[in-house]
């Protein structure tokens, strides 16, 4: 997985994550179990949509789209085998 693949996978799994968080309220009422059914299939939707961004990455030609990826997702790949997104302000 290339640095940027990696960097929007963790951007997206944070933006789920913290979405979901902030809908508690709103799925309060159903059991613990429906919720953590909810939330898995948050989480495949986020890496579903992660994974094709990664995929259409992986077919370009040039670094047009990489940087319009970084930039449109607020990320700053990190190098090989240092992991982490960073923010792009």
């Amino acid at each position: 997985m290339s640095p940027l693949a990696r960097a929007l996978h963790e951007k997206f799994d944070e933006v789920c994550r913290t979405e979901l968080q902030r809908l508690r309220r709103k799925t309060a009422s159903l059991t613990a179990e429906e919720r953590a059914e909810v939330d898995a299939m948050s989480v495949a939707v986020t890496q579903a949509i992660a994974a094709r961004v990664e995929a259409a990455l992986e077919c370009q030609d040039g670094p047009e789209l990489t940087d319009m990826v970084a930039r449109l997702f607020a990320v700053v790949p990190e190098a090989a085998g240092h992991g982490g997104a960073g923010r792009v302000d």
